[in-house]
Protein backbone atom coordinates (compact mmCIF):
# COMPACT_ATOMS: atom_id res chain seq x y z
CA UNK A 1 0.00 0.00 0.00
CA UNK A 2 1.34 3.42 -0.97
CA UNK A 3 1.95 5.58 2.13
CA UNK A 4 -0.41 8.52 2.48
CA UNK A 5 1.28 11.84 1.85
CA UNK A 6 0.53 14.43 4.52
CA UNK A 7 0.77 18.07 3.49
CA UNK A 8 0.94 21.07 5.80
CA UNK A 9 -1.06 24.16 4.90
CA UNK A 10 -3.49 26.77 6.24
CA UNK A 11 -7.16 27.27 5.63
CA UNK A 12 -7.73 30.88 6.53
CA UNK A 13 -5.74 31.42 9.73
CA UNK A 14 -6.14 27.79 10.77
CA UNK A 15 -3.03 25.56 10.54
CA UNK A 16 -3.96 22.14 9.20
CA UNK A 17 -2.68 18.89 7.78
CA UNK A 18 -4.20 17.70 4.51
CA UNK A 19 -4.20 14.01 3.61
CA UNK A 20 -6.20 11.74 1.33
CA UNK A 21 -8.54 12.50 -1.53
CA UNK A 22 -12.27 12.72 -2.01
CA UNK A 23 -15.00 14.77 -0.33
CA UNK A 24 -13.65 17.06 2.41
CA UNK A 25 -13.86 16.25 6.09
CA UNK A 26 -12.69 18.91 8.55
CA UNK A 27 -11.37 17.31 11.74
CA UNK A 28 -10.90 19.52 14.82
CA UNK A 29 -8.23 18.38 17.26
CA UNK A 30 -8.52 18.03 21.01
CA UNK A 31 -6.66 20.14 23.57
CA UNK A 32 -2.90 19.56 23.36
CA UNK A 33 0.06 21.65 24.59
CA UNK A 34 1.36 22.49 21.12
CA UNK A 35 -0.39 25.00 18.84
CA UNK A 36 -0.64 24.38 15.11
CA UNK A 37 0.44 21.24 13.28
CA UNK A 38 4.08 21.98 12.52
CA UNK A 39 7.18 20.01 13.56
CA UNK A 40 7.25 19.15 17.24
CA UNK A 41 6.30 16.50 19.78
CA UNK A 42 2.63 16.32 18.71
CA UNK A 43 3.17 16.13 14.93
CA UNK A 44 3.28 12.34 14.76
CA UNK A 45 0.01 11.99 16.68
CA UNK A 46 -1.64 14.64 14.52
CA UNK A 47 -0.65 12.79 11.35
CA UNK A 48 -1.88 9.43 12.60
CA UNK A 49 -5.20 10.89 13.64
CA UNK A 50 -5.66 12.62 10.30
CA UNK A 51 -4.87 9.43 8.38
CA UNK A 52 -7.49 7.58 10.38
CA UNK A 53 -10.21 9.29 8.34
CA UNK A 54 -8.38 9.74 5.04
CA UNK A 55 -9.56 6.65 3.15
CA UNK A 56 -11.80 7.99 0.35
CA UNK A 57 -11.88 11.36 2.12
CA UNK A 58 -9.68 14.42 1.94
CA UNK A 59 -9.08 15.25 5.57
CA UNK A 60 -8.30 18.76 6.73
CA UNK A 61 -7.01 18.19 10.25
CA UNK A 62 -7.11 21.49 12.14
CA UNK A 63 -5.42 22.40 15.39
CA UNK A 64 -5.78 25.78 17.09
CA UNK A 65 -3.75 28.60 15.61
CA UNK A 66 -0.82 30.09 17.53
CA UNK A 67 -1.20 33.45 19.22
CA UNK A 68 -4.63 33.19 20.86
CA UNK A 69 -5.01 36.32 22.99
CA UNK A 70 -6.10 36.33 26.62
CA UNK A 71 -9.88 36.66 26.72
CA UNK A 72 -10.50 34.64 23.56
CA UNK A 73 -14.01 33.18 23.61
CA UNK A 74 -15.37 30.03 22.03
CA UNK A 75 -17.44 32.28 19.77
CA UNK A 76 -14.20 33.93 18.58
CA UNK A 77 -12.63 30.55 17.84
CA UNK A 78 -15.73 29.30 16.02
CA UNK A 79 -15.92 32.48 13.93
CA UNK A 80 -12.32 32.01 12.77
CA UNK A 81 -13.04 28.42 11.81
CA UNK A 82 -16.19 29.47 9.95
CA UNK A 83 -14.29 32.10 7.96
CA UNK A 84 -11.63 29.54 7.10
CA UNK A 85 -14.19 26.98 5.88
CA UNK A 86 -16.03 29.56 3.78
CA UNK A 87 -12.78 30.68 2.17
CA UNK A 88 -11.49 27.17 1.52
CA UNK A 89 -14.63 25.33 0.46
CA UNK A 90 -17.27 27.89 -0.50
CA UNK A 91 -20.03 25.83 1.13
CA UNK A 92 -20.86 23.45 3.98
CA UNK A 93 -18.62 20.48 4.76
CA UNK A 94 -18.71 17.57 7.16
CA UNK A 95 -17.05 18.44 10.48
CA UNK A 96 -15.74 16.04 13.14
CA UNK A 97 -14.66 17.41 16.52
CA UNK A 98 -12.83 15.48 19.23
CA UNK A 99 -13.03 16.52 22.89
CA UNK A 100 -12.24 20.26 22.94
CA UNK A 101 -12.49 20.16 19.15
CA UNK A 102 -16.04 18.95 19.68
CA UNK A 103 -16.84 22.03 21.76
CA UNK A 104 -15.54 24.21 18.91
CA UNK A 105 -17.55 22.15 16.42
CA UNK A 106 -20.77 22.61 18.42
CA UNK A 107 -20.28 26.38 18.62
CA UNK A 108 -19.49 26.39 14.90
CA UNK A 109 -22.61 24.42 13.94
CA UNK A 110 -24.84 26.49 16.24
CA UNK A 111 -23.66 29.97 15.21
CA UNK A 112 -22.49 29.32 11.65
CA UNK A 113 -24.88 26.70 10.25
CA UNK A 114 -23.97 27.58 6.66
CA UNK A 115 -20.55 25.89 6.98
CA UNK A 116 -21.49 22.56 8.64
CA UNK A 117 -23.20 19.86 6.59
CA UNK A 118 -22.93 16.96 9.02
CA UNK A 119 -21.51 17.01 12.52
CA UNK A 120 -19.69 14.21 14.34
CA UNK A 121 -18.80 14.72 17.99
CA UNK A 122 -16.39 12.30 19.66
CA UNK A 123 -15.80 12.35 23.43
CA UNK A 124 -17.38 15.79 23.67
CA UNK A 125 -20.40 17.29 25.37
CA UNK A 126 -22.63 20.31 25.71
CA UNK A 127 -20.39 21.59 28.50
CA UNK A 128 -17.32 20.43 30.41
CA UNK A 129 -17.88 17.87 33.11
CA UNK A 130 -16.74 18.71 36.66
CA UNK A 131 -13.38 16.90 36.42
CA UNK A 132 -12.51 18.33 33.00
CA UNK A 133 -13.34 21.83 34.20
CA UNK A 134 -11.25 21.39 37.33
CA UNK A 135 -8.21 20.03 35.50
CA UNK A 136 -8.28 22.64 32.74
CA UNK A 137 -8.59 25.43 35.29
CA UNK A 138 -5.57 24.05 37.15
CA UNK A 139 -3.52 23.94 33.95
CA UNK A 140 -4.55 27.46 32.92
CA UNK A 141 -3.86 28.86 36.40
CA UNK A 142 -0.35 27.46 36.42
CA UNK A 143 0.38 28.81 32.95
CA UNK A 144 -0.91 32.26 33.88
CA UNK A 145 1.22 32.13 37.02
CA UNK A 146 4.35 31.33 34.98
CA UNK A 147 4.64 27.79 36.36
CA UNK A 148 5.07 26.12 32.98
CA UNK A 149 6.67 22.92 34.32
CA UNK A 150 3.78 22.43 36.73
CA UNK A 151 1.24 23.03 33.94
CA UNK A 152 2.75 20.28 31.79
CA UNK A 153 2.96 18.01 34.84
CA UNK A 154 -0.78 18.43 35.49
CA UNK A 155 -1.55 17.79 31.82
CA UNK A 156 0.63 14.66 31.67
CA UNK A 157 -0.78 13.18 34.88
CA UNK A 158 -4.32 13.84 33.70
CA UNK A 159 -3.78 11.69 30.60
CA UNK A 160 -3.16 8.63 32.81
CA UNK A 161 -5.90 6.48 34.35
CA UNK A 162 -6.30 7.27 38.05
CA UNK A 163 -3.71 5.35 40.04
CA UNK A 164 -0.02 4.60 40.22
CA UNK A 165 0.89 5.99 36.79
CA UNK A 166 -0.18 9.56 37.56
CA UNK A 167 2.87 10.48 39.65
CA UNK A 168 5.49 9.14 37.17
CA UNK A 169 3.64 10.90 34.34
CA UNK A 170 3.59 14.16 36.29
CA UNK A 171 7.32 13.86 37.00
CA UNK A 172 8.06 13.14 33.34
CA UNK A 173 5.98 16.15 32.34
CA UNK A 174 7.73 18.39 34.85
CA UNK A 175 11.18 17.30 33.64
CA UNK A 176 10.55 17.30 29.89
CA UNK A 177 7.88 19.97 29.51
CA UNK A 178 10.19 22.98 28.93
CA UNK A 179 12.15 21.02 26.32
CA UNK A 180 9.04 19.90 24.44
CA UNK A 181 6.67 22.85 24.59
CA UNK A 182 7.40 26.56 24.43
CA UNK A 183 5.84 29.10 26.75
CA UNK A 184 3.84 30.59 23.87
CA UNK A 185 2.32 27.19 23.08
CA UNK A 186 1.30 26.75 26.70
CA UNK A 187 -0.21 30.23 26.84
CA UNK A 188 -2.23 29.34 23.75
CA UNK A 189 -3.42 26.17 25.47
CA UNK A 190 -4.45 28.20 28.50
CA UNK A 191 -6.42 30.60 26.29
CA UNK A 192 -8.24 27.68 24.68
CA UNK A 193 -8.97 26.09 28.06
CA UNK A 194 -10.31 29.38 29.41
CA UNK A 195 -12.55 29.77 26.36
CA UNK A 196 -13.94 26.25 26.79
CA UNK A 197 -14.55 26.83 30.50
CA UNK A 198 -17.48 29.09 29.60
CA UNK A 199 -18.84 26.90 26.79
CA UNK A 200 -22.46 25.79 27.19
CA UNK A 201 -24.49 24.54 24.24
CA UNK A 202 -27.75 25.27 26.09
CA UNK A 203 -27.09 29.01 25.65
CA UNK A 204 -26.52 28.76 21.89
CA UNK A 205 -28.87 28.60 18.89
CA UNK A 206 -30.17 25.12 18.11
CA UNK A 207 -27.91 22.94 15.98
CA UNK A 208 -29.85 21.74 12.95
CA UNK A 209 -27.11 19.83 11.13
CA UNK A 210 -27.47 16.04 11.22
CA UNK A 211 -25.37 15.03 14.22
CA UNK A 212 -23.76 11.90 15.61
CA UNK A 213 -22.32 11.86 19.14
CA UNK A 214 -19.97 8.99 20.04
CA UNK A 215 -18.73 8.63 23.60
CA UNK A 216 -17.31 6.09 26.02
CA UNK A 217 -19.38 4.79 28.91
CA UNK A 218 -16.36 5.28 31.20
CA UNK A 219 -15.46 8.79 30.01
CA UNK A 220 -14.44 10.51 33.24
CA UNK A 221 -14.52 14.01 31.74
CA UNK A 222 -18.12 13.91 30.53
CA UNK A 223 -19.91 10.65 31.33
CA UNK A 224 -23.15 9.21 30.00
CA UNK A 225 -25.26 11.89 31.71
CA UNK A 226 -23.67 14.77 29.81
CA UNK A 227 -23.71 12.78 26.57
CA UNK A 228 -27.44 12.23 26.98
CA UNK A 229 -28.00 15.89 27.84
CA UNK A 230 -26.05 16.92 24.74
CA UNK A 231 -28.13 14.64 22.50
CA UNK A 232 -31.31 16.10 23.98
CA UNK A 233 -30.22 19.63 22.96
CA UNK A 234 -29.65 18.69 19.30
CA UNK A 235 -32.79 17.65 17.38
CA UNK A 236 -32.57 14.06 16.10
CA UNK A 237 -29.01 13.66 17.37
CA UNK A 238 -27.83 10.06 17.08
CA UNK A 239 -26.12 8.99 20.30
CA UNK A 240 -23.67 6.07 20.48
CA UNK A 241 -22.19 5.31 23.91
CA UNK A 242 -19.70 2.44 23.89
CA UNK A 243 -19.65 0.63 27.27
CA UNK A 244 -16.29 0.12 28.91
CA UNK A 245 -14.44 2.72 26.84
CA UNK A 246 -12.92 5.94 28.12
CA UNK A 247 -12.38 9.46 26.84
CA UNK A 248 -9.46 8.57 24.54
CA UNK A 249 -9.93 4.87 23.86
CA UNK A 250 -13.36 5.28 22.26
CA UNK A 251 -11.78 7.22 19.40
CA UNK A 252 -9.77 4.18 18.30
CA UNK A 253 -12.34 1.44 18.84
CA UNK A 254 -13.34 -0.43 15.65
CA UNK A 255 -17.06 -0.37 16.43
CA UNK A 256 -17.02 3.34 17.20
CA UNK A 257 -15.17 3.98 13.95
CA UNK A 258 -17.65 1.82 12.06
CA UNK A 259 -20.51 3.87 13.52
CA UNK A 260 -18.86 7.09 12.34
CA UNK A 261 -18.38 5.57 8.90
CA UNK A 262 -22.04 4.58 8.65
CA UNK A 263 -23.13 8.09 9.61
CA UNK A 264 -20.83 9.76 7.08
CA UNK A 265 -21.95 7.32 4.39
CA UNK A 266 -25.48 8.69 4.67
CA UNK A 267 -26.20 11.61 2.36
CA UNK A 268 -27.07 14.75 4.30
CA UNK A 269 -29.69 17.26 3.17
CA UNK A 270 -28.45 20.42 1.50
CA UNK A 271 -27.78 23.27 3.93
CA UNK A 272 -28.97 26.70 2.81
CA UNK A 273 -28.71 27.34 -0.89
CA UNK A 274 -25.42 25.52 -1.50
CA UNK A 275 -25.80 22.17 -3.23
CA UNK A 276 -23.36 19.32 -2.59
CA UNK A 277 -22.46 16.15 -4.44
CA UNK A 278 -23.06 12.64 -3.14
CA UNK A 279 -20.59 11.26 -0.66
CA UNK A 280 -18.77 8.01 -1.52
CA UNK A 281 -18.35 5.37 1.19
CA UNK A 282 -15.64 5.99 3.78
CA UNK A 283 -13.36 3.25 5.03
CA UNK A 284 -11.86 3.90 8.46
CA UNK A 285 -8.84 2.02 9.77
CA UNK A 286 -8.50 1.85 13.57
CA UNK A 287 -5.20 2.74 15.20
CA UNK A 288 -4.00 2.72 18.78
CA UNK A 289 -2.69 6.23 19.16
CA UNK A 290 -3.68 9.14 21.34
CA UNK A 291 -5.56 12.12 19.89
CA UNK A 292 -4.99 14.48 22.77
CA UNK A 293 -7.61 15.18 25.40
Amino acid sequence: MTPMKVRERNIGEMPCLVVGSGPPLVVLAGLVPQAGVGPGPMRRDHERTAKLFAHERQVFYVNRRPGLPVGTTMADVAAEHASAIRAAFGGPVDVLGMSTGGSIAQQLAAEHPDVVKRLVLVSSGCRLGPLAKQVQRRIAARVRGGAMREAVAVFAADLMPPGVLELPAALAGWLSGPHLFGADDLRDMAAMAEAEDDFDLARLPTINAPTLLVGGGRDRYYGSGIFEETASLIPDCQLEVRPGLGHITVMWHPRALARIRLFLDTEAPTVGAVADSARPPVTLTPTLRMAGR
